[in-house]
């Protein structure tokens, strides 16, 4: 599987041959470019984690793409969400259904009643329940309070070839958070794509929150999805550190360069990065740019090689956040499945 460097917002690719399954589409065609290079003629399940632009906006223009049949869109409403690219994605559900190409839409929880397989590759929904789902966005939940389109955002563990490998945690918040923990639900994985970029996970300390989360995923490998340069910031020094307190030999990879690490004075090189698609890669400004996720006898293998990241961090990054003291870094078949 792929996740891409697409700047601010998250999406992540996960083929298996000709077939493949997408998390989140975000703004533009970088992920059907990614499509258009691995030859993929099908998506299985195209997920979206929730109505955010970041995650959704480009989600319109891949379903109505002649080039791909789709099984199924999975997506929750939410009432209070009134842009132009919410209303588009239905648009383009209906059109692409009337004209053919695409077999339905259905909404998504952990009591769908069916397992999303891709192939080789699993999409387990471990976040949020029927009840989180069906409510959706609301200010009065007897139960849980405030409900954001973040608190409801969709969670998916994606398993490669039945060995958990990466958690997309979209953009929750501690409100889903403590759910979670109080469901005791199982996000462990190898590889953690960090909730809402390493931002403020609402009015929650992000420290506190960062280290909970941490510590349920025990995770090798934490990326954030970032735009260099943004106006988000992302991440917060204060998730960085508790990430690192928490998982102190996880190796740590923005997709971009953050501010918060390099003056971004000029391009950086991107002779370690792997081929394929890459927000940042025109303007010199990745990090790990897309990381390929593959599952092999050895265990999970990672494009570009972490080693080769690790080195690229340590003589071009002027401060980087993630390497405040030299840590181990885990090489190509040192992270076990299981």
């Amino acid at each position: 599987m792929r996740i891409l460097d697409v700047g601010h917002g998250n999406s992540a690719v996960i083929w298996d041959g000709t077939t493949c399954s997408v998390v989140d589409v975000a703004p533009g065609d970088l992920v059907k470019s990614e499509l258009q290079r691995l030859r993929c003629d099908r998506i299985e399940h195209l997920v979206v984690s929730h109505s955010d632009s970041d995650h959704a906006g480009g989600a319109g223009n891949v379903i109505l793409d002649p080039a791909r049949t789709i099984g199924t869109v999975w997506y929750n409403a939410d009432g209070g969400k009134n842009t132009a690219v919410w209303e588009k994605l239905h648009r383009a559900i209906h059109a692409r259904k009337r004209a053919g190409g695409l077999d339905g839409h259905q909404a998504i929880h952990t009591e769908i009643g069916r397992e999303l397989h891709n192939g080789r590759a699993w999409l387990e929904v471990v976040h949020p329940s029927i009840v989180m789902a069906g409510t959706g966005p609301t200010k009065h939940h007897r139960m849980f309070g405030t409900l954001t389109a973040n608190t409801v955002s969709v969670v998916v563990k994606v398993h490669l070839d039945k060995v958990p490998a990466v958690l997309l945690a979209a953009d929750i918040d501690d409100v889903a958070l403590r759910t979670l923990e109080e469901f005791e639900s199982d996000l462990s994985a190898p590889v953690l794509v960090f909730p809402h970029h390493g931002g403020r996970p609402g009015r929650a300390d992000p420290a506190r929150f960062a280290e909970r989360m941490t510590q349920l995923v025990v995770p090798k490998v934490v990326v954030f999805s970032i735009l260099s340069g943004g106006r988000a910031n992302n991440p917060h020094p204060d998730v960085v550190a508790a990430v690192r307190k928490a998982a102190p030999d996880a190796h740590i990879a923005c997709t971009q360069v953050s501010r918060h690490c390099h003056s971004l004075a000029g391009p950086l090189p991107d002779d370690h990065l792997a081929t394929g698609e890459a927000a940042g890669r025109s303007k010199g400004r990745c990090c790990v740019g897309s990381l390929t996720v593959t599952k092999t006898n050895a265990g999970l293998e990672f494009e570009p090689l972490l080693p080769d990241h690790a080195l690229f961090v340590s003589q071009h990054v002027n401060a980087p956040m993630c390497r405040t003291a030299v840590l181990p870094m885990p090489r190509v078949g040192d992270i076990q499945g299981g």
